[in-house]
């Protein structure tokens, strides 16, 4: 009912002029029939005899009037249904949406991220757009702003699963792979329903509890170093960073001798192999002595104490020494010293021969030989107590739960394709590498509410083993530029949970963000806040991490860091401002005595008008605490030119493309609703 009478208040001021001279007209007519001037009257025959001209002029006036004063009371009381009841016709005219491509149909890439209207309006347009992004604009990253519910995961991540993985899915050659890294244990199953429905299921790939699927984060070519500094940076992002850096330092120092060790003496770790270390001072000593034999340039002979000193006599000659840190006699080997054991004692020695070595395996294990004498034993037992206490608390997560230790920490079997009893059904998932280049979509099904900490970390180590992979891409592309390399999609919601940058860290995101254009990868992470990166990241870090996504899309916000943020972002423009003044002044001013008031025979009042051009924010701060959902301000970029903020409105990825946001508000973006009237 109110929308008739508002489209009939409209009907009825947009024809206003006609309505009022038809109406008047038919006024006249009437009044001119039933209203006669009294011309039998002796004045107006009077009038009529002496001054024709002005008898005349009366008789054409009254006619006159008889048609023009209906006219103005009818123009004025349209003026106040104008003023009144119309509302402007901008703001309930819906326009017509371009028809939205399928994604499986489009032969170029590109990302349509909503419709727009008008640029600095959040009203409909009589010819509404699409805000797309092409291919080059992707490779510069897209990255999203908004409060809780205010359609992140809906309006950007949804749809741009839709339309990458979608885009050229029947062609081998052509089809994007990626990874989807989640914190609420529901994208990965959006991402598998994506995938099938368009005939992608066999490139899926879940790394869960649950799956077949085996990964060791630490099993690649990433340095020790690098591996061992994230390790340490996710203790201390999850149990806090003090003000003395020693402890952090110690745990990377720790961890990355570990990891060290264990690659010389066997090629392969784990976190659980950590973990087991560094608990165990015996441990790390005999990984030491075991070591030190496969490295070795020659041969020895280790004798148990107890059979030693029954023939210490016999064995002096041979030069046998006390192992420190074992309770063994060491000599070198020699046919002499295997002779005499063989036939004059009955020793059970155990004879390490020399044997082809790596020469980088022999300076890496020095390395940690030295570092373990010189400078480990020598640490106070309470401080070694406590850096390990600070490492075996995170990596225990790895070894008490067994499902986590079963898909996380597989055995080195498993990589060597040899069966394993206590895991038949596992594989191990291949390297990120071959992944990309295969087409596949790796989606880490983790949540963070089984348990954060440990979320945190696959998920960070993930990511880290899938940036390098990428960023390897590099030379090959150099060297093979006739080769067609498929773009590769890293999405991230809830992005900071995972968040990593730095300039300590040696793999952070904004190093790889900076340089995703040229290995052709295509960043879209979502976060909640500035605030909540401020908190994920050390110092301004979050600033550096954001300067590297050139497309920025900001939603309703609670946060005033984000709206100043983002106001700041969408820059400034020349706007007039204009200042009135108005001075009065009098002359001879007197004080009347019974009234005490003021007053002057002579005075003067004057006003001025003033213009001032200034730089005001195009969009002010408020703009986005007043967005709805789904409704943003984009400052986008093509790959070449920056585009200017904009309001942009996305596409809830469970509603009809065809239909306007403003058509979808209506209903309160109920699908049942609108399933309803597109039927009738």
């Amino acid at each position: 009912m109110v929308s008739r009478l508002k489209t009939l208040c409209r009907i009825l001021v947009r024809h206003r002029f006609l309505l009022s001279a038809g109406l008047s007209a038919a006024a006249g007519i009437i009044l001119k029939t039933t209203v006669l001037i009294p011309v039998a009257d002796p004045l107006f025959r009077y009038a009529a005899f002496q001054r024709p001209s002005i008898y005349d002029a009366f008789v054409w006036s009254f006619a006159i009037f008889l048609f023009t004063t209906p006219f103005l009371m009818l123009s004025m009381c349209f003026s106040l249904l104008y003023i009144h009841f119309y509302e402007e016709e901008t703001a309930e005219t819906l326009g017509t949406l371009p028809e939205y491509p399928e994604p499986q149909c489009r032969q170029d890439l590109f990302l349509i991220l909503g419709e727009l209207h008008h640029q600095l309006e959040a009203t409909p347009a009589a010819h509404p757009q699409w805000l797309s992004i092409p291919e080059k604009g992707l490779y510069t990253g897209v990255a999203a702003l908004g409060a809780i519910g205010s359609g992140k995961t809906r309006g950007l991540i949804l749809p741009a699963m839709h339309q990458l993985f979608g885009y050229k899915a029947h062609d081998p050659e052509k089809k994007l792979s990626g990874i989807v890294l989640e914190v609420k244990g529901d994208l990965c199953r959006h991402l598998a329903r994506i995938l099938k429905h368009y005939g992608r299921e066999q490139d899926y790939i879940d790394v869960s509890l649950n799956s077949n699927i085996r990964y060791n984060p630490l099993n690649n070519d990433l340095d020790p170093y690098a591996q061992a500094f994230n390790i340490a940076s996710i203790i201390t992002s999850i149990w806090g960073k003090g003000k003395e850096p020693f402890w952090q330092q110690s745990y990377t120092d720790l961890v990355r001798y570990v990891i060290i060790l264990h690659r010389v003496q066997s090629g392969y770790v784990t976190l659980v192999d950590i973990f087991r270390t560094v608990i165990s001072s015996g441990r790390l000593e005999e990984l030491l002595s075991e070591t030190s034999c496969q490295v070795s340039n020659t041969g020895y002979v280790v004798i148990p104490k107890e059979d030693y000193l029954v023939h210490a006599k016999l064995l002096a000659q041979f030069g046998f020494t006390v192992h420190r840190g074992s309770d063994q006699y060491v000599a070198e080997y020699s046919e002499g010293l295997e002779k005499f054991l063989r036939k004059e004692t009955p020793i059970s020695a155990t004879v390490y021969l020399p044997k082809p070595h790596d020469a980088r395996k022999c300076m890496q294990f020095d390395s940690v030989n030295y570092w373990y004498w010189e400078h480990w034993k020598f640490f106070r037992h309470e401080v070694k107590t406590s850096i390990i206490q600070g490492i075996a608390v995170f990596l225990s997560l790895f070894e008490a739960d067994p499902d986590v230790r079963r898909v996380f920490c597989p055995p080195k079997e498993l990589y060597k394709g040899q069966p394993v009893e206590s895991d038949p059904d596992g594989r191990v998932l291949p390297p990120f590498d071959e992944l990309i280049e295969a087409g596949k979509v790796i989606g880490l099904d983790f949540p963070v509410a089984l348990n954060p900490a440990l979320a945190k970390t696959i998920a960070t180590m993930m990511k880290i083993d899938y940036q390098r992979a990428v960023q390897l891409r590099i030379p090959r592309m150099e060297a093979e530029p006739d080769r067609h390399y498929r773009p590769t999609v890293f999405i991230c919601d809830e992005f900071q949970n995972f968040a990593t940058v730095g300039g300590d860290n040696p793999v952070g995101d904004e190093r790889f963000f900076s340089i995703s254009r040229q290995p052709k990868c295509i960043p879209i992470v979502a976060s909640q806040s500035v605030s909540s990166l401020k908190d994920a990241l050390p110092n301004e870090g979050f600033k550096t991490l954001m300067q590297t996504f050139r497309t920025k899309i900001f939603l309703t916000t609670a946060d005033p860091d984000t709206a100043r943020f983002a106001s700041e972002i969408c820059g400034k423009a020349d706007k007039t401002k204009i200042s009135y003044s108005v001075s009065e002044s009098s002359n001879n001013a007197q004080v009347g005595w019974l009234s005490g008031r003021t007053s002057s025979n002579r005075g003067n009042v004057s006003a001025s008008k003033h213009y001032q051009k200034s730089k005001e924010p195009i969009f002010d701060e408020r703009a986005f605490f007043e967005l709805k959902n789904a409704q943003s301000i984009v400052v986008a970029f093509d790959g070449i030119h920056p585009l200017p903020a904009t309001y942009c409105y996305l596409k809830l990825d469970f509603l009809p493309t065809h239909m306007t946001w403003f058509e979808q508000e209506r209903f309160n973006f109920d699908p049942k609703l609108i399933q309803r009237s597109n039927l009738r």
